[in-house]
């Protein structure tokens, strides 16, 4: 028998009452991220919305069980619980009634949206770098991120080693050959991981020079570029690589 997908009015907002809260926290999470690190895919930022909404629900309705839980000690009585029914029909109750219903809908969902960014924010801008002392005691140790290979050959392995800044060597597909400090790097599109290189104290190369026969005739072909910063895109880049010989 094949399923059907009921979707009346009432289904399409308590969905979007669910997703709204998870898509601000994911959104806000990947934007806190360092730059070179990959984003994620469409199903993981999908699978970050569910989870993400679900916890924060969670917590929500947890802290109303609770308050309710201490208004019935403390009163002797449960709450008015027509209030908190969240499948009225519209037609079966007074006006007060779906306006008091409304505006807890409606404060309900600012909760959740402001508790969804704070705590995007949090774990943003402390999980990968300044994690909280109780952080590793619960959770325990992050998985490796997807580092760009740019950002950890470039940056990462040079601080490593010492080497501030970095030499790099630069074929261009056009032909062109550089060879210069790297002076800055930026990742300039997330999802074709474009990376943008600023080198100084270039040397440069014209493309396909006419009466080159070897090494040697190769060097003193190179054009120093004195007080310039020379700019570079990586989908231009046919190769590149790094010198680890100190200078």
């Amino acid at each position: 028998m094949p399923m059907s997908l009921d979707l009346n009015i009432e289904s399409i907002i308590l969905l979007l009452f669910f997703i709204a809260p998870g898509f601000l926290f994911t959104r806000t999470y990947t934007a806190h991220r360092p730059r070179y690190y990959i984003a994620p895919n469409t199903f993981t930022q999908f699978i970050l919305a569910v989870v993400g909404s679900a916890l924060i629900h969670a917590t929500i309705l947890t802290g109303i069980a609770v308050g309710l839980v201490g208004y019935w000690l403390s009163a002797g009585r449960p709450a008015y619980s027509n209030l908190l029914n969240p499948t009225l029909v519209f037609s079966t109750n007074s006006l007060p009634t779906l306006a008091i219903t409304i505006f807890g809908a409606i404060l309900y969902l600012v909760v959740s949206l402001i508790l969804a960014r704070r705590f995007a924010t949090f774990l943003g801008r402390r999980s990968l770098t300044n994690p909280p002392r109780f952080w590793h005691f619960i959770m325990g140790d992050d998985p490796p991120e997807p580092t760009l290979l740019w950002h950890t050959a470039l940056q990462i392995e040079p601080l490593e080693l010492d080497l501030i800044p970095p030499h790099v060597a630069i074929q261009m597909r056009s032909g062109e050959y550089f060879e210069g400090d790297l002076d800055r790097m930026r990742l300039v599109g997330d999802e074709e991981n474009t990376v943008e290189l600023a080198l100084r104290n270039v040397f440069y190369r014209p493309g396909q020079p006419a009466t080159l026969n070897d090494k040697n005739a190769l060097f003193t072909q190179l054009i120093s570029l004195p007080n310039q910063v020379l700019l570079l895109r990586s989908t231009d880049v046919l190769w590149l690589t790094r010198n680890d010989i100190p200078r």
